[in-house]
Order: structure tokens, then sequence, then C-alpha cells
């Protein structure tokens, strides 16, 4: 299945699990990718990464000894990604980002230097988010960056709880129109 049609009918059936009805646009993957020093970034993460177009556009960037760890709680996307991305740093989990210190001691890593988010928050409770953003927090590595991009603007007082360096960017280019949080630990 091509991978708008398989990201519009997971939408169809999950609205709170997806939170768009189609994948991020290249004006929106832009301002996500701008946010991440390559050269400097061997352990990514990212949260919900659908039919991957970030996930992509990471790659293509990243450095060949880099690893990068996809969260997608959706079963369909997973398979989508291991059978359409080959790339040895790709590491797929189908768990949610609730999880992540379990995954990352598993896989020997203790710090990261970049999470992508591509959550529906807005779908989340506030235990949920709170319990997601504070373990994104005590993994990052000291001037790492946590990048959220989310259609509603009323995320930021989660993150501000968390976070004191905060950056704000809205995307009218994509659809929907987006806000890019850029959070440095």
């Amino acid at each position: 299945m091509d991978g708008k049609l398989l990201f519009f009918s997971t939408f169809i059936r999950y609205p709170k699990e997806i939170g768009s009805i189609m994948p991020s646009q290249r004006f929106l993957v832009k301002e996500i990718i701008k946010n991440i020093n390559f050269d400097n970034a061997k352990y990514m993460m990212e949260y919900g990464p659908g039919t991957g177009c970030v996930t992509v556009e990471i790659l293509k960037r990243a450095r060949k000894d880099a690893k990068i760890l996809c969260f997608e709680v959706n079963r369909r996307f997973c398979r989508y990604l291991r059978k359409n991305i080959n790339d040895n740093r790709l590491v797929i989990i189908n768990d949610g980002a609730e999880n992540i210190n379990k995954h990352l001691k598993k896989l020997g890593i203790s710090k990261i230097d970049y999470v992508i988010s591509g959550l529906p928050f807005s779908a989340l409770d506030s235990y949920k988010k709170c319990i997601i953003i504070e373990k994104t927090k005590n993994k990052l590595k000291s001037n790492g960056k946590f990048v959220v991009y989310q259609f509603l603007n009323n995320f930021k007082r989660y993150l501000y709880n968390y976070f004191s360096n905060i950056s704000i960017k809205f995307v009218p280019l994509n659809i929907p129109p987006c806000f890019v949080y850029v959070c440095e630990k």
C-alpha cells in the first residue's frame, strides 16, 4: 500500500493515535531537520514516525555510525517502515515513547543527542504527556534537543515545566499548519 494511502486510512480508523490526516510535508520536515547538527548526532530517537517522511530525511543526513530509534505504537506503520526503509542504522520499536528507558537499556544506550516527536500530544492525558517529556529530558545529553511538532499551540505549557530554553516556529505551509517546538537541555 502507498504510504499516503496507508497514513490516511490509519487516520480514519485511529484519529487520536495518528493526529493528522496526512504525513508531514517538505516545509515541516525542513524546519525539523534544520535543528539537528548531524556531525555531532550519534543517537537520535523519533516518536511517532508514521510512514517515515521525517525518518528518511534523518537517515539521508545521519552519520554512518549513527543509530536512529523509532518508537511507533501502530503495527501497520512498523511493518511499512521495515518493508520500505532498508538501513542498518534504523531500529524500529513497536512500543510507546513512555517506555524508552527499557529499550535504551536493552540497546546499551545511556544518552540521546536528539529526539524528534510527532506524537499527537493533544490526544494524550496529562499524566502520559508529563511522563514522556520527563523521560525524554532525562535521556537527553547536555545540550541535546527535543524537537516536537504539533498542530495546536497549547502544548508549550507542558514543555516549560521541564525545559527553560524553548524556541517556537510556526510552519503555515504544512497541511495542517504546524508549530515546531525546539527544547534544548
